[in-house]
């Protein structure tokens, strides 16, 4: 019986160390690791692709250049008078001179008394009749008094023109603005609108007994400029002679009647 009860007492012991109690007194070492995948920073998303076009960026367009359109313009070189009426208000015409002359006139004048609305010439607005760049400005001298010269390259002019002139390769067409009342509003160099103004019929130069405006047109080497241009003075400087001389009568500037570019004009 004695030995039943030991037993029975070992038993007891055994069964209360391995009860759940015991097992929560025990502190376990930890033994979780991060994953692979919960290491992996996630990927970006990809690039977008042409299968999914709503996702491209649009860009800016580049822009296109744009194409002049050519010239089908002539202006009047009087701002009051249209070119239809200049036929009318010649005063001098074009009246050539033998090859390497100076006299005679090399180009046409335009004045009149009570013409329309205007008593005179005197101060009305002298303009281009082409577009182009100023080849020559000159304030106050002889003979041309306060002048302009304006070159135009053939692809300013406009086609009925261009075909009638027939202006050799590496040529220009000039044309001259005299005696006008004050000093040019245009510098050398600058570029010129059809129609834009240069100043105001006068009486400046050698020799002008009414107002009016002296035009030349002449076709003679391109990207000429004149700094300068003096006759008929004492005081003038060789340069300024020679550029006289240059473009009266070395016959590389050759000119031809104004008119021509009026009356036969579409």
């Amino acid at each position: 019986m004695r030995n039943l009860q030991l037993l029975l007492t070992s038993l007891f012991l055994f069964l209360s160390a391995c009860s759940p109690a015991a097992v929560e007194n025990i502190s376990p070492t930890p033994s979780w690791t991060p994953t692979r995948e919960a290491a992996i920073t996630p990927e970006p998303s990809p690039a977008p692709t042409q299968e999914n076009p709503d996702s491209l960026e649009v860009g800016t367009p580049t822009p296109t250049e744009s194409i002049p359109e050519p010239p089908t313009q002539l202006c009047s070189p009087l701002a009051e008078h249209s070119s239809e009426l200049l036929i009318e208000i010649v005063s001098s015409p074009y009246a050539p001179p033998p090859d390497g002359k100076d006299d005679r006139h090399h180009g046409v004048d335009f004045a009149y008394y009570n013409h329309g609305e205007r008593a005179s010439v005197d101060g009305e607005g002298v303009q281009s009749i082409l577009a182009g760049r100023v080849a020559a400005a000159i304030s106050d001298r002889l003979p041309y008094g306060n002048m302009v010269i304006i070159e135009t390259p053939p692809e300013l002019i406009p086609e009925a023109l261009q075909e009638m002139l027939q202006i050799p390769a590496g040529s220009s067409l000039y044309h001259l603005y005299a005696h006008l009342s004050e000093a040019p509003l245009v510098e050398p160099g600058q570029s010129i609108g059809c129609g834009e103004l240069l100043g105001y019929a006068g009486m400046t130069g050698y020799n002008i007994p009414v107002p009016h405006l002296h035009l030349e047109t002449r076709i003679g080497p391109a990207n000429i400029a004149f700094d300068g241009m003096v006759f008929y003075d004492t005081h003038a400087t060789p340069t300024e002679q020679e550029n006289y001389l240059r473009w009266r009568t070395s016959g590389e500037f050759q000119h031809f009647d104004p008119m021509v570019l009026f009356t036969n004009t579409p």
